[in-house]
């Protein structure tokens, strides 16, 4: 019996690490959409609010990637570790969180490397608001699926 604690510790440990590094990494995308945000409403700035922008795609793609790739992967195994309920109910998150997949990639595919033409201000506000609702379900997903493990691991 103490051997399957020290794994699941090791594994819960692991997890833990990986989250903690993503969750960085929605910080720098969070510090990202503000400065882009001030640049876009500070008026015609071309050349910082394209250097801006292209970073700030580069990192929502990464962070929209390794959230489905790697980051629900760990944590629904986790939810499989503890039992049906918890996989029933990160099921339910995870269907809230695939639309929004979409929209963070449509915005990268029309503004990254130059796109135009649309209401940047206007796509940077749907955009925070869809990945505030976004951050929130991936927060209640770490909650169920992790955090109720802490106590096992």
């Amino acid at each position: 019996m103490g051997r399957k604690v020290t794994r699941n510790g090791d594994h819960w440990r692991a997890v833990d690490s990986l989250l903690q590094r993503w969750l960085g990494d929605r910080q720098q995308l969070l510090s990202l959409l503000c400065e882009l945000g001030a640049v876009v409403r500070s008026g015609p700035h071309r050349s910082a609010a394209r250097q801006k922008l292209d970073r700030f795609c580069e990192v929502l793609v990464d962070y929209v990637s390794a959230g489905h790739f790697e980051i629900y992967c760990a944590l629904l195994d986790e939810g499989e570790r503890f039992g049906a309920k918890r996989c029933r109910e990160a099921a339910d998150l995870y269907a809230r969180i695939v639309p929004t997949t979409a929209v963070a990639l449509d915005f990268n595919d029309h503004y990254f490397n130059g796109g135009s033409g649309r209401a940047l201000a206007q796509d940077l506000s749907t955009l925070g608001q869809v990945l505030a609702s976004r951050f929130d379900w991936e927060d209640a997903l770490i909650r169920r699926l992790h955090m109720a493990g802490r106590a096992v691991a």
